[in-house]
């Protein structure tokens, strides 16, 4: 039902209520038919949920398969060691993801909201959740909106509805008002009041016409239903890459198995030779290694002030080209501000004083209520009152008390058709009279010559076209204690703005200098949003802005998503509006971040590849359609978590470049033995050993690395770009051929002098051991030489390295280990020649990256 086109007695009889509310008794029956005013809560994930949510990986079935594989041709220590590390990724994953969750859920206030009510014709307070359909709500200043009311009676009502709609401005309610359009904005249907707002001044009744899911915030939440959060980049690269291994093992074992069958090899030997190919190609650290190089980047964020609920979407952030962002609440701080008061000759700013009739009309012409029970004076009422009231205050302490030491005669206050109000204080015999509005309606009542009214107008729309909001004052004297319209002295004008948060200029400047775009998406007025655009550096002209009626034509002629391509503030939107936005932009290959606090910010939150919800001023619906919350609400913490996304990434390539490069050249070991028939250089669990328990220590040490000095320098990745890039394959094939060229030629070259095959195993594991711990510090950089980098910068690397190489060598000497792994301790001499050749591949790496740069 459309309750804002209908009367009030319409009203009561289409609900089956009345003036005096409801019984008890048809109260409780309504609650049984229509249920709790409350809206469904999203359903938290299980710890066991979230465990099992680990394993949901294609590299990860890749290695069930193994396991798989290894039961079956009864490799038990192979099986162990694949499920072992499976099992810490999903443990290390589980913790992250649930203490992440945890956080998040401290930021909610766990308070219980209550309702006036009348009922059995005596006021009572309930439980929000209580309410039903025809009850009757008392509403005054400071209190929220229970459920979408008809309002039957209203005393000065001013309702902050920003949360729903964005407008920062204080609407006023009329009861009597009525509307003929059926479709008239929420923002414009002054007879009603929506639940999830707050009234700011003034008291109202009002019928509940909506309750639940029923109401306009609950119509936002219904958005929400149904579509899914769009995956985060890593997650499609990730899924690809697996994909891409799977089919090059699958390959490699089919053309292996066709060369053993075509050379009559035994059977066990062929599934020994499959299965150490596997676990070569495999690259079984992987998945810790991400795990640990996001939770690394969680907690680095965690201290920036982002929380991320997550850990797949922490990459997500770095990969962002785009940034649309909510303007009040986000950009703004959602509180008006006076910055300066103009008079016909000078503007006073930066803290100077206007004069004293100035103070004294912005306190006393002010229906503001200064509430002094706490600790730090609270205002309530209009926000263009509170603004006033603290700007008098600010400049001359002793304002605070002077409408409690002045005598109030009348008052007159402002209605929008007047566009102004006034008031009358006695003075002795004398009375002063004080106005304040609109420029036209102040200018009108005012003795000025056309010239300086005239000028009046040229300093307003000046400062209007900065994007201020401009209020003019005006004063008499006399001794007529009526209001009268005419013979006022004008005084000037205050410039009022909704003020921008701390550093939010560098923090957008820091976003475009990375390549990201940044456009505003707001409720708010077209001028207003564009200057604020314009102070930000985030649109440079107005043919950057479309409003709410351009997009509803632009969605009419079938929303083409070039056509807004170029713009980059939307004002006047509606929810829907943002989710085709969004829509729009993504189909146009932007991976968009999209950030907001309130309820109507919520379905893009949900829609954009990234939601970021504002942790402080944010509502539950916002941090519940979010992939990260911001603790301090910060659009500079934005920028933080991007740069952190990005070194996550970074180092994740780190980890794939180390780990596919040894593992190829472990593949190029086993298909060099093939093709010149020799016995396979290293057993299935030797290889283990060498990716598990020697590469997992380095790779996790590698994800823990520092960003590089460029990382928001650079232009956002492409976000259809692979992991496997040409300049990763010419580094993998590169370091891959040597080491796994070299490792075999040392095997050959050991068969052929003589040695056991277990002994030049034992050699080549040990040259293998050096060219992982040699090769780790080449993976550190993909541009810089390894000369370049600032090793002091990453002290758990070295001592990983240094650890891997003592757990070798105490292994050489251990009876198990040695039996387990068939080793046997080498000569001095033999370590020596072995480092000589693993220090090789140091300039092979240095002399490809000098190619790459070219």
């Amino acid at each position: 039902m459309f309750y804002h086109i209908h009367p009030i007695a319409s009203v009561f009889e289409q609900l089956d209520t009345c003036e005096t509310g409801l019984s008890a008794q048809n109260a409780e029956k309504r609650q049984k038919r229509y249920g709790p005013n409350t809206l469904p809560e999203s359903q938290k994930r299980s710890f066991h949920t979230i465990f099992f949510n680990q394993f949901k990986s294609p590299i990860i079935y890749v290695l069930l398969i193994a396991v798989l594989v290894s039961i079956v041709i009864r490799e038990f220590t192979d099986a162990y060691f694949i499920l072992g590390v499976l099992m810490i990724n999903a443990l290390i994953g589980t913790y992250q993801e649930y203490s992440a969750a945890q956080k998040a859920d401290t930021l909610k206030q766990i308070v219980k909201t209550f309702a006036r009510v009348v009922r059995d014709t005596s006021v009572q307070h309930i439980e929000s959740s209580e309410l039903t359909l025809g009850d009757l709500v008392l509403l005054e200043s400071g209190s929220q909106v229970p459920a979408d009311l008809r309002l039957i009676s209203t005393d000065e009502l001013f309702v902050n509805e920003s949360l729903l709609t964005g407008e920062s401005i204080d609407v006023k309610k009329d009861a009597e008002f009525l509307s003929i359009d059926e479709e008239l904005p929420v923002a414009d249907r002054i007879n009603m009041a929506y639940a999830g707002s707050f009234v700011s001044k003034g008291r109202a009744r009002g019928i509940v016409t909506a309750i639940s899911l029923d109401t306009e915030i609950g119509k936002i939440a219904e958005l929400l239903a149904g579509v899914s959060q769009q995956k985060p980049p890593l997650v499609i690269r990730m899924e690809k890459f697996s994909l891409n291994i799977a089919k090059v093992i699958g390959v490699i074992v089919v053309t292996l198995i066709g060369l053993g069958i075509y050379h009559n090899m035994e059977l066990t030997k062929l599934f020994f030779l499959v299965v150490a190919l596997a676990v070569s190609s495999i690259p079984e650290g992987l998945p810790v290694a991400i795990t640990v190089a996001l939770s690394a980047a969680s907690s680095a964020m965690s201290k920036r002030n982002v929380i991320v609920r997550e850990l797949s979407s922490i990459e997500g952030l770095g990969s962002c080209t785009m940034i649309a962002s909510d303007k009040t609440g986000t950009l703004t701080q959602n509180k008006l501000s006076v910055v300066a008061f103009v008079t016909p000759d000078r503007a006073y700013e930066n803290g100077m004083s206007p004069p004293d009739d100035v103070l004294r009309c912005a306190t006393l012409c002010n229906e503001s209520v200064i509430n002094t029970d706490g600790k730090e004076p609270v205002f309530l009422g209009d926000q263009v009152d509170i603004a006033l009231a603290r700007y008098a205050q600010a400049l001359q302490s002793e304002m605070s008390t002077l409408r409690e030491a002045s005598i109030l005669v009348s008052q007159f206050p402002y209605e929008p058709i007047h566009a102004y109000a006034a008031s009358t204080y006695q003075k002795g015999l004398f009375y002063i009279h004080y106005l304040k509005g609109s420029a036209e309606a102040v200018l009108r009542q005012c003795s000025i010559s056309e010239a300086k009214k005239q000028s009046a107008y040229v300093q307003i729309e000046e400062w209007a076209s900065k994007g201020y909001r401009t209020i003019a004052f005006a004063t008499k004297e006399n001794q007529q204690s009526i209001i009268e319209q005419k013979d006022y002295t004008y005084l000037g004008f205050a410039a009022i703005i909704d003020p921008l948060r701390d550093g939010v200029v560098d923090a957008v400047q820091m976003a475009q200098d990375a390549g990201i775009c940044v456009a505003m998406i707001t409720g708010d007025h077209p001028e207003t949003a564009y200057h604020i655009a314009k102070e930000l550096g985030i649109a440079i002209d107005k043919e950057e802005v479309i409003n709410g009626k351009e997009i509803e034509l632009w969605l009419e002629r079938g929303g083409i998503a070039k056509e807004i391509a170029h713009k980059r503030v939307f004002a006047r939107v509606s929810p829907e509006h943002k989710q085709r936005i969004v829509i729009a932009f993504q189909s146009l290959g932007h991976f968009i971040a999209v950030t907001g606090d309130g309820v109507n910010d919520a379905p893009a939150l949900k829609f954009a590849n990234i939601g970021i919800a504002m942790g402080k001023s944010g509502t539950d619906v916002a941090r519940e359609s979010s992939n990260l919350i911001l603790a301090d609400d910060s659009f500079h913490s934005i920028v933080n978590g991007i740069e952190e996304g990005r070194i996550a990434y970074d180092n994740i390539r780190k980890v794939i470049h180390l780990l596919i490069s040894t593992g190829f050249a472990e593949v190029v070991l086993v298909i060099l033995s093939m093709l010149f028939i020799v016995p396979i250089p290293l057993l299935p669990v030797q290889l283990l050993w060498l990716n598990l328990v020697t590469n997992g220590i380095q790779d996790v040490a590698l994800g823990l690395e520092k960003g590089e000095p460029d990382v928001l320098k650079r232009r956002p990745r492409d976000p259809k770009e692979r992991i496997f890039n040409t300049t990763m394959i010419s580094r993998v094939v590169t370091g891959g051929l040597y080491m796994g060229v070299v490792a075999f030629s040392v095997f050959y070259w050991l068969l052929s002098l003589g040695y056991g095959e277990d002994t030049a195993r034992n050699i080549t594991l040990v040259l293998m051991v050096l060219f992982e711990n040699v090769h780790v510090f080449n993976s550190r950089s993909e541009k810089l030489s390894i000369f370049k980098i600032e090793h002091r910068r990453n002290y758990l690397l070295i001592f990983s390295v240094l650890i891997t190489q003592v757990i070798h060598i105490i292994s050489l000497y251990t009876p198990f280990m040695q039996e387990l792994l068939h080793l046997e301790p080498i000569s001095l001499k033999q370590w020596s020649l072995l480092l000589l050749i693993a220090l090789g591949l140091v300039l092979v790496m240095e002399i490809e990256k000098k190619i790459a740069k070219r």
